[in-house]
């Protein structure tokens, strides 16, 4: 049974001359255990269609649906729940809190979310991303690949069943890049979760379960 469903699902902004066709007729479909690719040049309407993936925005025309739940049916109470609860977001600008270290960046999660990583857990995962030396570490300490897996982990620890990464490998080489989407593989296979990552890194296609190709708001399997 599919968990994530966009059925014709569009995304306008602007009008009359200024108008503006992010999504155009979107299908797509993502079930449990997935790691699937959502591809496109930049510009291509991928950053719009992972927003409305995660309820940050909401489609002009068209219907989402998480759960067997339609994300425009649910209140903006609902919404934010859905997100906190279900839903983990690792964005390219990395998000990461200037004033504290990587350690004290999970230390804040638990002040909002319970029910995240165990410590043996967190620390496998850490070991995985290679950040175990890093802790103590600012963000204006780290370099860019080391932010991008700090806000990777940071996504993780939460224990959401869906993960959506953008462009999670564009600071990183083709050996943590590959190493990086392996461990979000399996865990997407191991713990039954829904990882969507979109990128315009074709060196990751092999990886996935599924890859989608997107072109001016325009969506395709491949």
């Amino acid at each position: 049974m599919s968990n994530l469903i966009f059925n014709s699902v569009t995304k306008v902004f602007g009008e009359g001359s200024s108008k503006y066709v992010a999504l155009s007729s979107v299908n797509f479909e993502a079930e449990s255990g997935q790691l699937i690719l959502v591809v496109g040049p930049s510009g291509s309407g991928k950053t719009t269609f992972l927003t409305i993936a995660g309820g940050l925005q909401t489609p002009s025309d068209g219907e989402v649906t998480i759960n067997g739940k339609q994300l425009t049916n649910l209140s903006k109470k609902e919404q934010t729940k859905l997100r906190l609860d279900k839903i983990g977001f690792v964005l390219q600008s990395y998000n990461l809190v200037p004033f504290l270290t990587v350690k004290e960046q999970f230390r804040l999660v638990d002040k909002i979310k319970s029910k995240n990583l165990t410590e043996q857990k967190m620390n496998e995962l850490l070991d995985d991303l290679d950040l175990s030396e890093l802790l103590n570490k600012y963000p204006n300490e780290l370099s860019g690949g080391q932010k991008q897996r700090v806000a990777i982990a940071r996504a993780l620890y939460t224990n959401p069943e869906y993960i959506l990464a953008d462009e999670p490998t564009a600071a990183l080489d083709t050996d943590r890049s590959l190493a990086v989407i392996n461990i979000l593989k399996n865990l997407a296979r191991k713990q039954n979760k829904i990882i969507i990552v979109v990128t315009h890194d074709l060196r990751l296609k092999d990886s996935a379960d599924k890859v989608y190709q997107i072109i001016d708001g325009k969506m395709e399997l491949l």
